[in-house]
């Protein structure tokens, strides 16, 4: 049992190496335009998350699993730039995002109303201002994309602040430093697309895509195990 406990973290402290190695390669060849390095390192991050989270979940959630997955296939959607994988890709992402908020719903159990809607306001707000600047330019169908990511976004915005609000403890800062991040990644690719093309846009909003996905998995395992927690106290 030792050695299989040594084995597993052996194992998860260099998945995390590798995760992050790949990640600063992909941040850097963003910066760079360099596609044949995009191409080899952003379709391998969420794979190593999922096998992170594997190792170290107590409780394997499907849900995670699959949202982990639509995401997956999405990112190596938008590798191609024709307007039909674009699309595909960015409805996968949405529900991915979907099955990310009914976990994340799952998880925290906020006791009214009231938090919810008080943490979502500056959520809704930032999104209705990243619609203003863009609306010009885009298309009505990336519009409807656009509007409800935004919705989905600011939902978990709202469930994260709140459980802050009402928590203020390690599990629901991770979560809501999670939906800060992705918030920020959304924000900056549409600045980049639809209004301000800076080199350096796209290079920030996968170290906020990279980040917000890092805080969710060690969100979902530290949840998981004081759900487990609380059914062995019972």
């Amino acid at each position: 049992m030792i050695a299989l406990g040594f084995n597993k973290s052996y194992i998860y402290k260099n998945l995390l190496l590798l995760f992050f190695l790949l990640a600063i390669i992909e941040i850097v060849s963003e910066f760079l335009q360099n596609k044949f390095w995009i191409a080899i390192s952003k379709p391998i991050l969420l794979p190593l998350i999922l096998g992170l989270y594997l190792i170290k979940s107590r409780k394997v959630s499907n849900v995670y699993i699959f949202a982990l997955f639509l995401n997956w296939i999405s990112n190596v959607l938008f590798l191609s730039e024709a307007i039909n994988y674009v699309t595909t890709a960015s409805l996968l992402f949405i529900i991915s995002r979907f099955f990310i908020l009914l976990k994340v719903y799952k998880e925290v159990k906020l006791p009214t109303l009231f938090p919810f809607v008080i943490g979502t306001i500056p959520f809704i707000f930032m999104f209705i201002y990243l619609i203003f600047l863009i609306f010009d330019e885009i298309i009505f169908q990336v519009l409807i994309i656009t509007i409800f990511h935004s919705i989905g976004m600011s939902f978990m915005g709202g469930i994260a602040l709140g459980n802050y609000i009402m928590k203020n403890d390690k599990t629901s800062k991770l979560l809501l430093v999670s939906a800060i991040f992705y918030t920020f990644n959304i924000l900056l690719l549409g600045v980049k697309f639809y209004y301000l093309d800076l080199p350096f846009l796209k290079p920030m909003s996968m170290v906020f895509f990279i980040l917000g996905h890092f805080s969710l998995l060690n969100f979902m395992i530290l949840s998981e195990k004081e759900s487990l927690v609380v059914i062995n106290q019972k």
